[in-house]
């Protein structure tokens, strides 16, 4: 049972998935998914964060990954090839290293065959509606912005208004632990989150802004996207689910769309 799910909806280059699962994966997946998200990109090679990058926490695990990757010209590089074959919406997430980059980065997307929209990776110490204005001067491709948890209903609006088409709720909350007397930061992943992702997506679909809202954070089962659709959401991102069972993604689709059948 193919669904039909516009993610840009009366924007002049439509994003339709259909499925309301996306998963987010640093290369191309044959998985039944309605859009496929790369992980963050900078405009010049990112290097690791220093170990120990993966900390346990109860039901769930603190990530430092600095956003590490090979910088957006390497990395489209390497998979426009299966980007153009590919039947699945191409999403590139970007993350800006300077308050230029932004047009930079996007103007890069607009010249890649195979991508269908740009997601940007946004944080309180950045300026949404100046990012995402720069980002819309520079392409006409679907722009969703994801943000984060400690500002996401309160710059909801003007996010849209400067131009983003869809809301994706949330980034990973930020955390910290302390390890051999050192405090360790990093963002939060996890089942653990999953009521904060709900609550923050819930606030902002009562105030109605007329997007499409994708939900992300501590979806591991069917009944974790019923709860987010439920909840206001028109898609949901799915990350950490793949890393604890690679197959798990595969079945949770087939799952929905056999439920969606019955």
């Amino acid at each position: 049972m193919n669904f039909s799910i516009e993610l840009a909806p009366n924007w002049k280059r439509g994003l339709t998935l259909n499925h309301p699962v996306m998963i987010v994966t640093p290369s191309w997946d044959s998985s039944p998914v309605g859009a496929i998200v790369t992980p963050p990109l900078t405009a010049r090679l990112r290097a690791r964060a220093a170990d120990p990058r993966v900390i346990d926490l109860p039901g769930g695990f603190l990530l430092n990954s600095r956003a590490a990757n090979p910088g957006v010209s390497q990395f489209v590089e390497q998979h426009q090839r299966a980007w153009e074959k590919s039947v699945t919406p191409i999403i590139v997430a970007l993350a800006a290293q300077a308050a230029d980059d932004w047009a930079k980065l996007a103007a890069r997307l607009e010249r890649a065959p195979g991508v269908s929209g740009i997601e940007l990776h946004l944080n309180p110490v950045v300026d949404a509606v100046s990012a995402i204005q720069q980002t819309r001067a520079a392409t006409d491709l679907p722009i969703l912005t994801k943000l984060d948890l400690e500002n996401a209903r309160a710059i909801a609006r003007a996010c849209l208004d400067a131009g983003a088409n869809a809301l994706v709720i949330s980034r990973a909350p930020r955390g910290a632990r302390v390890i051999e007397g050192k405090i360790r930061r990093g963002r939060m992943y996890g089942p653990f989150v999953q009521p904060m992702v709900l609550n923050a997506l819930n606030e902002i679909a009562a105030l109605k802004l007329g997007a499409p809202l994708i939900a992300c954070g501590g979806i591991h089962s069917v009944e974790d996207v019923r709860a987010f659709l439920s909840a206001g959401a028109d898609a949901v991102e799915i990350d950490t689910a793949q890393w604890v069972d690679a197959a798990s993604v595969a079945r949770l689709c087939e799952e929905i769309a056999g439920a969606r059948d019955d």
